[in-house]
């Protein structure tokens, strides 16, 4: 059997001079106990690799869908209810005559409930997981009121009768308030469990009333400047009141790792 030896040239620098090394592979290899410790990156970490299989390519995608199933239909949910209690309007005759104007209806006290749903979803995944839920409930409700309305009234004998441009109007600020809603819960998790809920109500509160009522009723013969002040106390304040629910499912919503149990 013939053994060749071989000398690798390497150079060292030193005190500011290249140094040429002369190495002898027999001393480079001595250590080496497989021909795989030759490689680097190591094969396992290098792009290209050998590829992972079916199960472990789809467990991920599988994980993440079946954590955003419950999310997703109590998201659903309340944005239906929000919908089907739009025309039930609360008759308060001893009001002021601005809450009057603002024509308050019962899906108004559905809608603080449909943001602290995401804030729970925020709180237990993170904001990646909130803005899916976001997206794919409110995608999921649009599909069915904008694609197919006339198959609503096959489940429900009597629906609200909104114009396109309040539905497209409503979804749309939706989409933004809570948008900008998830981005303040995660920036305000914190040692106070109160901070990320409230800033995120607040935010989603006032952007949803800023941009809803000048985008659905703008030109129209409707007091929408009352209706987006009174509707921004109104939401607020519920989303305060919702503080106590909030606390007492923090235990069953614990952040998962990542998030420092905030």
């Amino acid at each position: 059997m013939v053994f060749m030896r071989a000398f690798v040239r390497a150079y060292d620098y030193q005190n500011g001079a290249h140094r040429a090394l002369t190495l002898d592979t027999a001393d480079v290899t001595a250590g080496l106990r497989h021909e795989d410790d030759a490689v680097w990156p190591p094969r396992t970490r290098a792009y290209g690799g050998p590829p992972e299989d079916l199960r472990n390519r789809m467990s991920g995608p599988i994980l993440i869908a079946a954590r955003l199933v419950v999310p997703v239909l109590l998201l659903i949910t309340l944005l239906g209810a929000a919908y089907l209690f739009t025309d039930a309007l609360l008759f308060l005759p001893d009001a002021p005559r601005a809450v009057q104007n603002a024509m308050l209806a019962r899906s108004d006290l559905v809608l603080p409930v449909a943001w602290y749903a995401i804030h729970l979803c925020n709180r237990r995944y993170g904001a990646p997981y909130a803005f899916a839920q976001l997206l794919v409930g409110l995608g999921i409700v649009a599909l069915v009121v904008l694609l197919n309305p006339g198959g609503i009234t096959n489940w429900i004998n009597s629906t609200p009768l909104l114009s396109l441009r309040t539905m497209l109007a409503f979804g749309a600020s939706f989409l933004f308030a809570n948008f900008i809603a998830i981005i303040f819960f995660d920036a305000a998790r914190g040692p106070r469990w109160w901070t990320a809920p409230l800033a995120a109500s607040f935010a989603a509160s006032l952007v949803f009333s800023a941009v809803y009522y000048p985008a659905a009723f703008a030109g129209a013969d409707v007091p929408w400047t009352d209706s987006a002040l009174v509707h921004f106390i109104v939401f607020f304040g519920e989303s305060i009141l919702l503080l106590v629910p909030y606390y007492l499912l923090r235990p069953a919503m614990r952040p998962l790792s990542g998030m420092n149990g905030y």
